[in-house]
């Protein structure tokens, strides 16, 4: 056979074309679906988008609602410990956890799994510390000599003053 021959080109059979434009319609389809479920809708942004900040005057205390809200929680709890629903370790655990919650709201961060050490390292808040650490005795202790008085005391100091 001369080398100066043309050959005619190899039949390929149709289903390969047809496999090949199946494949790709179904790779165009995929990624068509991929973009339609995970697009962000219009009503979920807005949604999802934070409120405008407040504007405060020069002065003014940003967080005055937030202190209001959590002195009611305090206050709720001197209740039920006078009116001897809980006892001292409830009213102490109680309490941590409300000045936990309210340091959080109040930093950003999320204190109810911070350590005592995490709170003392944590800016600004030595006065959270060091209540929380006088929490402890009477939460986890199996009797106390503690009244409750200084612990709803505390409380009410940090979130008044902090």
């Amino acid at each position: 056979m001369p080398v100066d021959d043309i050959v005619a080109p190899v039949d390929f059979s149709a289903w390969w074309a047809w496999t090949g434009a199946l494949l790709l319609t179904a790779v165009v389809a995929w990624w068509v679906t991929v973009f339609v479920i995970t697009r962000r809708r219009p009503e979920e942004s807005a949604a999802a988008s934070p409120p405008p900040p407040k504007t405060y005057a020069a002065g003014s205390d940003p967080f005055v609602d937030l202190r209001v809200a959590y002195l009611a929680k305090v206050d709720e709890v001197d209740r039920a410990y006078h009116a001897h629903e809980i006892d001292v370790r409830e009213l102490h655990l109680r309490l941590s956890s409300i000045v936990r919650e309210f340091a959080g709201l109040r930093r950003g961060v999320d204190t109810s799994v911070m350590t005592l050490t995490d709170l003392e390292h944590l800016t600004g808040a030595h006065r959270l510390a060091n209540l929380v650490a006088r929490y402890y005795q009477p939460s986890f202790a199996r009797s106390t000599d503690e009244t409750g008085v200084e612990g709803l005391d505390g409380a009410r100091t940090v979130i008044s003053s902090w």
